[in-house]
């Protein structure tokens, strides 16, 4: 290249970098603030007047609302106390509906029929929220995606509470549930069924009253470095023609439960009806059962997992097939 050719370049390069700089501080700019109650008394008058993308800063306080939210925004709190939602309603505390690119980060939530619940929505983030004594879900996804990181979520209430809830979603998104406290609920920690894929990472799931972790009727997924201690009837189920790779977790500490069948009970991981899974790499020990349960003509591969200390034997299997696995990737 000649002389010329290269200061012209150069004179190009340097132009749309000032463009790019340009662009970047203009969208920043655009970002639209609302602060509650600076700007508005409630939450809910903020999102009424909030265009697209505009971020919700909350103070701390007490909020007697519940949320509807149908367009793409962000609420947090500011960081300076706690931002407590405590409706009286039993509805969802929050909804989000027909959207994407919703943030909710920062806030505790307290009772509502769920938490947070999100349907026909993707792109959405719940991030280092509490979430607690929910009268049936405390976060749940339905027909939708979300990444759900560093919340815990607790005592969602008896009869039927769960912690965290991701259901029809198999036309939809990867769903992520990564880093999460789940613990104390009437029956599951965290609950899939008929989701197209699911990754369950890095959580601590404990003394939930039915399974730990659940992934169930056709689901598929990656369930990765979780500890699930001291749940009642099942640390991990893989069931209904379901299929996972279900890896380097450690499952302690699993209780028996008068309500199911005593093959079905105070079981490490059971891989159950129909459904296939790699267990590769898991810590076992503490079941009031079987370390590993394999039933009703599921396949499994088997790779280095440790088990110990359970009441029976640490792997059944009835009439369904193990093999030989070779480890943790996710192409197996």
């Amino acid at each position: 290249m000649s002389s010329a050719g290269q200061q012209t370049f150069r004179l190009f390069r340097a132009l749309a970098l000032i463009l790019a700089l340009a662009l970047s501080a203009t969208s920043a700019a655009l970002v639209v603030v609302i602060r509650v109650p600076g700007d508005y008394a409630t939450i809910a008058e903020a999102l009424a007047a909030a265009p697209d993308h505009a971020v919700i800063e909350i103070a701390a306080g007490t909020y007697p609302e519940t949320l509807a939210v149908s367009r793409p925004v962000s609420l947090r709190s500011t960081g300076n106390g706690e931002v407590l939602l405590a409706p009286a309603a039993d509805e969802p505390v929050i909804a989000i509906t027909d959207t994407q690119a919703v943030t909710i980060e920062g806030l505790t939530i307290v009772g509502g029929q769920y938490g947070i619940f999100v349907t026909h929505s993707e792109d959405i983030t719940i991030r280092d929220n509490i979430v607690s004594d929910s009268r049936l879900v405390g976060i749940k996804v339905r027909l939708g995606a979300a990444d759900i990181l560093d919340n815990t979520v607790f005592h969602a209430q008896p009869p039927y509470g769960m912690g965290i809830h991701v259901t029809n979603t198999t036309q939809w998104p990867t769903s992520r549930v990564i880093g999460n406290l789940v613990f104390g609920h009437t029956r599951s920690g965290i609950y899939t069924n008929m989701t197209g894929m699911i990754e369950v990472f890095d959580n601590v799931v404990t003394d939930n009253g039915q399974h730990g972790i659940a992934i169930t009727e056709m689901s598929h997924a990656d369930v990765f470095g979780n500890i699930v201690v001291d749940n009642a009837e099942t640390g991990i189920q893989l069931l209904d023609m379901s299929m996972a790779h279900i890896c380097d977790n450690i499952v302690s500490d699993t209780r028996g439960s008068s309500d199911a069948p005593k093959i079905r009970q105070g079981n490490g991981i059971i891989v159950d009806y129909h459904s296939e899974a790699t267990l590769a790499g898991n810590t076992i020990q503490g079941s009031a059962q079987h370390g590993i349960s394999i039933l009703f003509g599921s396949t499994v591969f088997l790779h280095e997992n440790t088990i110990q200390d359970s009441a029976a034997q640490s792997v059944f299997v009835d009439d369904s097939e193990t093999l030989a696995g070779s480890g943790c990737a996710t192409d197996e």
